[in-house]
This record gives C-alpha cells, sequence and structure tokens, in this order.
C-alpha cells in the first residue's frame, strides 16, 4: 500500500534546485491493489460497489463537475444488469466517464487512504490528460500505423502521478510586472467574463459577421435540451495566447535543462513578436518549482493542449474563435441549423461520450450547417468557417 500523502516530484531535488511547492498527489498504476477488478467482460458492478464500501460515508470525490460518493457508486453498481454500465455512468455523472480507468483511479485513492486527508479532486484539464475522462485522443486519430491513422487513447496509469487538488479559483491576485510565472497572470489581458460578454465581444470585433448568432444559437439550443454548456473563450489578446502557451510548454517540461531551454525560448518569441510582457519564465526556487508554477498556470486557463502556432496565430484574436464545452447531451437531440437544415441525432448507444467536442457525426453536421470548423486537437475550439 503506497503512503497516504506523495509529492508530485517523487525524487529529492538537487540542493541547488530550491523547495518545490508540495503537491497532492496519487501514485498511479494499472493494477488493483484492493478493489476486484471488473469482470473479464468488462463489467465493473461489482467494483464499483466494492469502492463505495471501501470510501464509506461523507467520503467525496469531484471530477470534472461531478460529485462521487458511496450514494453515488452504489447507485452505478445497482444499475440493471439489461443497462450497459457505461451509458448509466455518462449519465448519472454527466461526463464523459471511462469507467475503466474510474475503477483504477478509486483503486489508488482508496489503497492511497487520500479520501480521508482532504478533498480528492480531478479538474477537467486533469481528468482528460491521465484518462479518467475522454480525451480527443481517444476519439479521433492521432498516430500513422501502416499508412492509416489510428486512435491513440489516454489511459490511466500511463502518467506514474496524478495530481489531486482542488482546482484554482476563477480569481487571484494580478501578477505585477516582472513577477516570475504563476496563475496570477491569468488576470492579465483577460477575456470577456461573462456568455453575453463573449457574444457581444465577437460581434464587436467583427461587426459584419454573424459567427456570434450562429454559435449562440448553438449553445442555447443544446442548453435547452438539458445539456451542461461552458463558454471558456471567445475574443482573445495575443499576449494573453502567448502566456497560455508557455505554461502549457514549460509545464510539460521534465528536467532543469529543458525548463531553462524552454524559458529562454519564450523569452525570444516575444521579442521577435514585439509583445512586451515583462514576466519571468523562470522560478526563483528552480527548475520544478518553475514546472509546477507552469502547471497550476496552465490550469487557471483551463489549457488541455496549446501550440507555438496557435500562440502565435490564433482565431481567438481576430475574434474568429470560441471555446464552447456541452456535456450530459440527452439521448436525442436536435438541432436546428441557421440554414434551415434540422436534424435529431440519436446519441443513445452505449459508446457515446455525450460531450459535443467528442462526438464526430454531431461534429461534422454543426461543421457543415452552422459554419463552424472545429479544431479536433483542441479539446473546445471552434472556428467561424467563413472567416
Amino acid at each position: 500500500m503506497y503512503p497516504a500523502l506523495l509529492l508530485l516530484s517523487l525524487a529529492l531535488p538537487a540542493a541547488t534546485d530550491g523547495p518545490s511547492p508540495p503537491v497532492r498527489a496519487l501514485a498511479a498504476n494499472r493494477t488493483f491493489e484492493l478493489l476486484p477488478a471488473p469482470a473479464p467482460d468488462g463489467d465493473a458492478r461489482l467494483t464499483l460497489r466494492a469502492a463505495g464500501a471501501l470510501l464509506g460515508p461523507g467520503r467525496l470525490i469531484e471530477i470534472s463537475v461531478a460529485d462521487i460518493d458511496m450514494a453515488a457508486l452504489f447507485r452505478l453498481a445497482n444499475t440493471p444488469v439489461e443497462e450497459p454500465l457505461v451509458r448509466a455512468a455518462r449519465e448519472q455523472l454527466g461526463v464523459p466517464i471511462d469507467v475503466e480507468d474510474l475503477c483504477f483511479f478509486l483503486d489508488d485513492v482508496i489503497a492511497q487512504n487520500v479520501h480521508a486527508t482532504g478533498r480528492v479532486v480531478l479538474t477537467p484539464f486533469t481528468a482528460r490528460n491521465v484518462g479518467v475522462l475522454l480525451h480527443p485522443d481517444d476519439v479521433y486519430p492521432t498516430k500513422r500505423v501502416r499508412r492509416r491513422r489510428v486512435t491513440v487513447p489516454r489511459q490511466y496509469g500511463d502518467e506514474s502521478t496524478v495530481v489531486i487538488e482542488p482546482p484554482l479559483e476563477d480569481t487571484f491576485e494580478p501578477a505585477p510586472d516582472g513577477a516570475p510565472l504563476g496563475p496570477g497572470w491569468y488576470e492579465r489581458y483577460k477575456n470577456p467574463t461573462t456568455e453575453d460578454g463573449h457574444f457581444t465581444a465577437l460581434a464587436k470585433a467583427r461587426p459584419r459577421s454573424d459567427f456570434a448568432a450562429r454559435a449562440r444559437s448553438l449553445v442555447e439550443q443544446l442548453r435547452a435540451q438539458g445539456a451542461t454548456v461552458f463558454i471558456d473563450a471567445s475574443f482573445r489578446y495575443r499576449e494573453r495566447g502567448y502566456l497560455m502557451y508557455g505554461a502549457y510548454w514549460l509545464g510539460e517540461a521534465n528536467s532543469a535543462r529543458q525548463v531553462r531551454q524552454r524559458a529562454r525560448s519564450l523569452d525570444r518569441l516575444q521579442r521577435r513578436h514585439r509583445l512586451k510582457v515583462d514576466i519571468r519564465w523562470q522560478h526563483p526556487d528552480g527548475w520544478r518549482a518553475t514546472q509546477e508554477a507552469a502547471r497550476k498556470m496552465a490550469e487557471a486557463y483551463r489549457v488541455v493542449y496549446a501550440t507555438r502556432r496557435g500562440a502565435l496565430n490564433s482565431n481567438h484574436y481576430d475574434g474568429e474563435a470560441i471555446d464552447i464545452s456541452a456535456i450530459a447531451l440527452p439521448r436525442a437531440l436536435t438541432l436546428k441549423a441557421p440554414d434551415g437544415q434540422t436534424r435529431t441525432f440519436d446519441l443513445s448507444a452505449p459508446a457515446q461520450s455525450r460531450d459535443l467536442s467528442l462526438t464526430p457525426d454531431l461534429v461534422e453536421w454543426i461543421e457543415k450547417h452552422f459554419r463552424l470548423q472545429k479544431n479536433l486537437r483542441d479539446y473546445p475550439h471552434w472556428n467561424d468557417a467563413d472567416a
């Protein structure tokens, strides 16, 4: 059994590296330590029942917007045998859960006793990256094998540690000029903060375009049929895109040398493009502190994927893109497009994600009839196909 509390950095940093902020994390693996493994056919009812019993009353695990406690696990375990468990899980929890990876995660939580030492939280960012929620890599082809593209699914346990900290608050003290990286930079170069503000900003950026109206129509129709919908971004300052990319890229660094190289590259990048963002990309406490500050900064921005090209040329900068997250889609979803076309989508099959960004047929139809273009790699991102 693992110790109750681990640090994300399991090896001690060098003496010159400085202290790294403590991070609550699990040691992740794909071995069942306490829970019974699912049946050979994948049925996990007994696994979930055991997890509920061992979790006990009053213990809560938060995965994105889903609250998972003993009662929720017992409800799932009591799913009638004729009802596919994965469909029941996605409907009851309201998120595109991967049931097998959820079981591995629950086993680690209980075996390491972290549920008894504080809140256990997987943010949407973390849950997708570690495979507990479906990720675009689980749905869209990402790798070429024998001349064809195949999906490369995210699996829980691929990463040796999983951060289980509560999400960062939406407001921070704004970082002053000259400050090191960290979530305070989220408060600089701000996006609109309300849904109406997002659509207003898009319409103002391009007054002759109906992009904002088309996106608003999609959002309102999804929500009217019971989906949970969030607008994560619309118009964005170029400086904010640069900061988002830098946070994501540095958070992915895994050595002191890589941190130094990437920090210097980010400094050169902004000088070349005259962005004048007065940020210190290297934390004074060393590379591990830099990596952790970058991770928290990326989480504040809710970055799942970012590229240098996107940081310099994002359609958000000209009001030509919007980030929409829509989960808990109904079994039957009816949409009427701006071009007059109407279609009802049957999303009742057990394998359906019930997630807008992860439903290829739905995405393809919206692209054609709402004239929106999905960036498949970037989970919430939609471009204006008319731009």
